[in-house]
């Protein structure tokens, strides 16, 4: 998990700080998939907010080093727990050094125009994250909820937007947590799944391996469940699909379930 500063590119205000769990574009750089997911949170004027997004690698823009690549992303707020309303996002990245290396800057234009800045330590210590207590996705986004088929005991949400990626939060072992979950490889074959934990504010500061967590539809109950095995062992059920947008051609077709 990367840490990034974010501020407004047009008047450099702080905009919150920017959790980054990177994928093809760190792991599998030639491949078409997903890039990187990510979890944001600030406080503004009007209010918080949270928000989740996804970006990717595809096969016509895939970076090298002779130029900087550009990637097309999506994100959407969180609301339910306290936040403001916050819209769905189309976004571009440009990124500050070419692929296998974590960006020490990202550029973010569209329909939010931001820097991120990598904190190396992953600690601002100036910013008070916001409270875990994350119970709602919203409108906007895939709303799973979890049921542990081990018995221990836990309770939780999955947040997800068009590629298969999600957002986890919720309470195990009467701890917090809220975890970013992704995978590696070409979404229309194999892939590798793994979760990583954010740490401030929580209880868990884990991280699942890649491969070591198999996230796949249930063939008997049909799409609307999904079998997490592996690392895990949990049902998640969809609650609430997502409503009011629909994810750009470019980046429709590379999603890991139909």
């Amino acid at each position: 998990m990367s840490c990034y500063r974010a501020v407004s590119l047009p008047d450099g205000a702080f905009a919150g700080v920017r959790c980054v769990k990177f994928a093809n574009l760190v792991h599998c750089p030639d491949q078409e998939g997903v890039a990187f997911v990510w979890y944001g949170e600030g406080a503004e004027p009007t209010g918080p907010f949270r928000q989740f997004g996804e970006a990717f690698v595809r096969s016509s823009s895939a970076p090298d080093a002779s130029a900087p690549a550009t990637l097309p992303a999506h994100a959407a707020g969180l609301v339910g727990n306290g936040e403001r309303d916050e819209p769905y996002l189309r976004l571009r990245f440009e990124l500050s050094s070419p692929p296998p290396q974590v960006p020490t800057q990202l550029t973010v234009t569209g329909d939010r125009h931001e820097k991120w800045t990598l904190v190396p330590d992953g600690v601002l210590p100036d910013y008070r994250p916001l409270p875990r207590h994350v119970e709602r996705g919203g409108p906007l986004l895939n709303e799973f909820s979890v049921r542990k088929d081990d018995g221990t005991p836990g309770i939780g949400i999955r947040c997800m937007l068009s590629s298969g990626s999600w957002l986890g939060a919720g309470r195990w072992l009467e701890l917090t947590y809220l975890h970013l979950g992704t995978y590696i490889g070409d979404p229309r074959g194999p892939v590798r799944f793994s979760a990583s934990d954010i740490a401030a504010g929580n209880g868990f500061c884990l991280f699942v391996p890649w491969g070591e967590l198999t996230v796949q539809a249930d063939q008997e109950r049909g799409p609307s469940v999904l079998r997490a095995s592996g690392a895990w062992s949990e049902s998640w059920q969809l609650r609430r699909p997502a409503q009011g947008w629909e994810p750009g051609p470019e980046v429709a077709h590379l999603r890991a379930f139909d």
